[in-house]
């Protein structure tokens, strides 16, 4: 809502938006609309990689290695 206290009238105009645009969303749907826009190869591949090194986590925790693996996820992140 934006807002930490809102009045009775603030909240009702969100909720009257977000029934307006939940309609909306079934409308297009129900014309074989996409809703959601499928996520850019970018981030599948950064989720993929991200994933991948998580994967191996106990391994460097055997190893002792854990700043290794967080130095490694850093740059993912970062990217």
């Amino acid at each position: 809502m934006g807002k930490h206290h809102p009045d009775v009238y603030s909240a009702m105009q969100e909720i009257q938006k977000e029934q307006g645009d939940t309609e909306s969303m079934v409308a297009e749907l129900s014309l074989g609309c996409r809703v959601k826009a499928a996520p850019r190869q970018k981030w599948i591949t950064l989720q993929e990689r991200i994933q991948n090194v998580s994967t191996e986590y106990e391994d460097y925790k055997a190893d002792d290695n854990v700043m290794e693996y967080l130095r490694i996820q850093s740059c993912n992140i970062h990217l």
